[in-house]
């Protein structure tokens, strides 16, 4: 079965999609890198009191960064409240973040 090729055609077709299937494969290792990365500053975030979280958020109002925003939010919902008073200020912390990450 000849495809009619030179052998050094298919090497470099060959050699092309590896280096593609390479490049595809560290692009999801380093997106499931990052993802864990975000999980972990969530994870710290939803450990800190809400003054130190307010404080975060006041440094960082004029971040162009999205993905803060979207970590912030993740590290408020994973944050218990002891009582109703933090669970009010949780709710317009959270619903600041969210109205920051509307287009």
């Amino acid at each position: 079965m000849d495809l009619g090729l030179a052998p050094h055609t298919v090497v470099i077709v060959v050699a092309v999609a590896l280096v593609g299937i390479v490049g595809f494969l560290l692009a999801i290792r380093q997106e499931q890198a990052e993802r864990r990365g975000q999980q972990l500053v969530s994870a710290e975030v939803g450990s800190l009191e809400l003054p130190e979280i307010r404080r975060l958020l006041q440094q960082n109002l004029m971040t162009p960064h999205q993905q803060f925003w979207q970590v912030m939010e993740e590290g408020l919902v994973r944050f218990r409240p002891r009582d109703r008073q933090e669970e009010i200020q949780r709710q317009r912390l959270l619903q600041e973040i969210r109205l920051r990450l509307l287009p």
